[in-house]
């Protein structure tokens, strides 16, 4: 994995193709999930370890907040659709209705 130094902002086209990567990658675990394939629980914690190794600064925030709130509406047994409504609205930088 390659890290930037702190100063360094990312470009919108950057930006862009991160947000990417994340719709896709949740997406799949939505399709996972609702197949039945991931337990909801061991995903849970899968996410908790990966949020407790993240560094606990400004640069992290944001994924540590959006994986928190994924992992509270997991924890709720929010249905798959509210879970990626949720997802997206994140992404897309905030409710559009």
């Amino acid at each position: 994995m390659q890290y930037y130094p702190a100063d360094r902002e990312l470009n919108s086209i950057e930006l862009e193709f991160v947000k990417g990567h994340i719709a896709a990658t949740m997406t799949l675990i939505h399709g996972l999930i609702d197949q039945g394939v991931i337990d909801r629980d061991r995903l849970d914690r899968f996410f908790a370890g990966f949020v407790g190794e993240l560094p606990h600064n400004r640069d992290t925030l944001g994924l540590r907040l959006v994986i928190d709130q994924w992992r509270q509406g997991l924890k709720d047994g929010a249905p798959e659709e509210v879970l990626r409504q949720q997802l997206f609205e994140v992404i897309n930088g905030g409710r559009t209705t």
